[in-house]
């Protein structure tokens, strides 16, 4: 009888992802997400965007996207919390969901970014303790920008991550530049995105590049 319980559900679960992807629903309740995630200022506001992609993804089970974007919520709820204990937790949750995109999309130039980001993220909390997370975060945004050498963001990324790290480690402004102007340029090269796919990044990369200067 369990059994029995046990598979009825999970048709039911099956048949409810098929109709909200089949009705249009998906891209609806994506594009209205990504809404809020523009307008998103604050951790509560981030995290309130993360929990509607989380939502999205628990249905559609078989789209990367909502996991990725629910996981660049954390992200970014993590980057405006001031209490680091907070922010450890939010980055822990991003990479559970960039994981969940991962194992949805493996060699995926987009997730392997974030993956790196929120490496490098992780990092900066304790950087004494934690410096094996800056090897595995260049490691990340490296394949990423093997995967797909059109992709601004992992350059963005790593050159965001270069001009906050001290000149004593290999960091700095004049480090950076480099890797921004490549940024640069290939945000520049983009002629369209897709609807839904990322597209963050470029007005961050030009600010950073205007202080290399």
């Amino acid at each position: 009888m369990k059994t029995l319980k046990f598979t009825f559900t999970l048709l039911m679960i099956t048949m409810a992802a098929t109709v909200f992807a089949q009705g249009g629903k998906y891209e609806t309740a994506m594009q209205k997400a990504l809404a809020s995630l523009d307008s998103a200022e604050t951790s509560a506001g981030f995290i309130g965007t993360a929990n509607q992609f989380e939502r999205i993804s628990a249905v559609a089970a078989k789209e990367w996207l909502p996991a990725y974007y629910a996981a660049y919520s954390n992200l970014l709820a993590g980057l405006v919390t001031a209490d680091n204990r907070q922010k450890d937790q939010l980055l822990d949750k991003a990479l559970l969901e960039i994981g969940q995109a991962e194992t949805l999309s493996p060699d995926n130039s987009e997730i392997w970014t974030v993956k790196g980001y929120v490496q490098f993220m992780k990092m900066s909390i304790d950087p004494m303790s934690r410096m094996a997370l800056m090897s595995a975060a260049n490691t990340s945004l490296e394949k990423a920008k093997t995967l797909d050498p059109a992709n601004p963001r992992p350059w963005f990324v790593q050159g965001q991550n270069t001009f906050y790290t001290p000149e004593a480690f290999g960091g700095g402004k004049k480090a950076a530049k480099t890797m921004l102007e490549n940024a640069g340029a290939k945000y520049a090269a983009v002629k369209t995105t897709a609807a839904l796919m990322p597209a963050w990044g470029e007005k961050r990369c030009l600010t950073l590049l205007s202080q290399c200067k």
